[in-house]
């Protein structure tokens, strides 16, 4: 690989030309040279707008919302020149249930110092992924099971010796090495596993048996605020259609408020910061709290059809073999309203903005005429209900996972204008990397890994889904490092976002946006799929990732 100066020096001609090229690595394997063209900001602007404005009702699945946006992307990727990627049809049928809890009780915790009771909504929200009309725990013993996590494969298990069968489990978020400077530790260091995400704590809790699961918040190794919680956890939830209706699920999931978690402890005669070190070390031990809870709620239920939407723009030469883009279309619906009544988050950021990149992409691929292999082009529902939409495509592929090369997925592009760098969700994870830094020679910009691997982003976006089943995928964004006002302006921009847009109704559209960042970022994004579609290269994960196994395995038969 060429170094950044060597290729200044060696090839100003195609970095004026905005052309990249990588010299053959240790495989042979060669990366081609692209010419990144100019891509529609007009299109960019346009459908983000459209997809986030008021009268798709924040783009929820099952909804009036969810008709509009299949409606607007199947006459956008027509129109932009791509073929249906289901047979004759755009659509991917995902069977989703939808559960929404009505007329929540409070959780009252009774059996220590004084009676506890705590509100839905401000200080705790919960929900059930049974298909039950009535939820009910009553008096359930409470146990405190650390970091709620079972891994015997890192020698560590925090129910190990306790029977929680019809318990209600207490946890803390993320993993045990939350806090830890390093990546050196039991689980990764700074950076969370799979063990840290609320989907994981809720699974073994089932698996343990418990009647009932509450994650406690707290902000930082949650990497959000409670007003995310509120706003995602209220209003119908959405959940794979399972043939026992989640029958083998804990009865109630939910979160509560970190000053909450330390009254319950209190009144146990605990303290929570002192329980709190001790689940970090091993050898943890759960601990009954002498408590008991209840709470009860009703379940409104339906069950439905989402729809991914799948195009494609067929291989000239290698059709069977395919390059996948990914984006979710979907958002909240209508959430907890703001201070000035607006109940509907858009999600404007999160995700119209990627939704709408899918768009401007392909009218650049197909304006630059059929690649070597085939590009698929995938709009997927529920992302914010758990990944749902991808994690059905990735089981039920349309186009075999041993034939898909690789894909990159784009989830909310930031708005903070053009910066020096970009960040790698899984930096060193693939041979997709090379492309990305390829990608960059002639950009002028370096490929970061994220500063906050603790926040696991790597867990909370679509490329996860084809990932654990093998197929190496690359999620990258725009950096912090902007041009101009540096990493303290981006750092600013983007804790803004988080504490007051993201997940709520102030993801809004705004005309005043410098676009200029994004539209760098979206030449990134196209280059590196239009190599992986020119080039007879299979990139792979790397040796020891967790991933290698399944790839390898996958690629055998082909």
């Amino acid at each position: 690989m060429l170094k950044r100066s060597l290729w200044v020096l060696l090839a100003p001609s195609l970095i004026l030309a905005g052309c990249t090229k990588i010299d053959d690595d240790a495989t042979g394997a060669k990366i081609p040279e692209i010419a990144a063209p100019e891509l529609s900001v007009e299109t960019m602007k346009s459908i983000t707008e459209q997809l986030s404005s008021d009268a798709f009702e924040g783009r929820a699945p099952g909804t009036p919302g969810e008709e509009k946006t299949l409606a607007l992307l199947t006459e956008k990727f027509a129109a932009a020149g791509l073929e249906p990627g289901n047979g004759d049809s755009w659509f991917q049928d995902v069977p989703l249930v939808s559960i929404e809890a009505k007329n929540v009780s409070p959780l009252t915790v009774t059996g220590g110092s004084e009676k506890l009771s705590f509100a839905y909504g401000p200080e705790m929200v919960v929900t059930s992924y049974r298909e039950q009309p009535k939820i009910d725990v009553a008096n359930s013993d409470m146990v405190f099971v650390g970091y709620g996590v079972n891994a015997p494969e890192r020698g560590w298990n925090d129910y190990e010796g306790v029977d929680v069968k019809g318990k209600t489990v207490v946890i803390l978020v993320n993993d045990p090495d939350f806090g830890t400077e390093s990546l050196e530790g039991d689980f990764g260091g700074r950076a969370m596993t799979y063990y840290g995400r609320w989907t994981y704590k809720y699974e073994e809790a089932a698996r343990q048996g418990a009647a009932a699961a509450l994650i406690i918040h707290d902000t930082d190794p949650a990497a959000y605020g409670w007003n995310v919680v509120e706003s995602s956890w209220s209003g119908p939830q959405f959940y794979a259609q399972t043939a026992n209706g989640g029958a083998d699920n804990t009865k109630a999931n939910g979160w509560i408020q970190k000053d909450v978690a330390a009254k319950i402890f209190a009144a146990a005669g605990k303290d929570l910061e002192t329980q709190m070190k001790a689940a970090k070390k091993k050898g943890f031990k759960a601990v009954d709290l002498g408590l008991k809870a209840s709470a009860s709620f009703e379940n409104t239920i339906g069950k439905m059809d989402s729809k991914n939407v799948v195009g494609i723009l067929k291989g000239k030469t290698r059709p069977d073999e395919y390059v996948i883009y990914t984006a979710h279309w979907d958002h909240l619906g209508r959430c907890k309203p703001a201070a000035d009544g607006d109940d509907i988050c858009n999600g404007a950021v999160d995700n119209a903005t990627g939704t709408a990149a899918l768009v401007a992409l392909a009218e650049a691929h197909v304006k630059a005429g059929a690649p070597d292999r085939s590009i698929i082009f995938l709009a997927v529902t529920a992302e914010e209900s758990g990944l749902l939409g991808s994690k059905y495509y990735a089981e039920n592929p349309v186009y075999p996972l041993s034939q898909t090369v690789g894909g990159v997925n784009m989830d909310a592009f930031g708005m903070a204008g053009p910066a020096k760098n970009v960040i790698v969700v899984g930096k060193g994870k693939s041979g997709l990397d090379r492309y990305l830094e390829a990608a960059l020679t002639g950009d002028g910009r370096v490929a970061e890994a994220e500063p906050t691997p603790e926040k696991g982003y790597y867990y909370r976006s679509d490329h996860f889904s084809f990932a654990k089943l093998g197929v190496p995928m690359i999620y990258f964004e725009g950096g912090e490092d902007l041009v101009d006002g540096g990493r303290e302006a981006g750092e600013a921009i983007s804790k803004d976002y988080t504490e007051n847009r993201y997940h709520g109704p102030k993801d809004e559209y705004d005309p005043n946006w410098n676009w200029d960042g994004v539209m760098g970022d979206l030449k990134v994004y196209y280059t590196v799929a239009r190599m992986l579609a020119m080039t007879e290269d299979w990139p792979n994960w790397n040796e020891g990732d967790e991933f290698r196994a399944t790839r390898d395995e996958s690629r055998a038969g082909s």
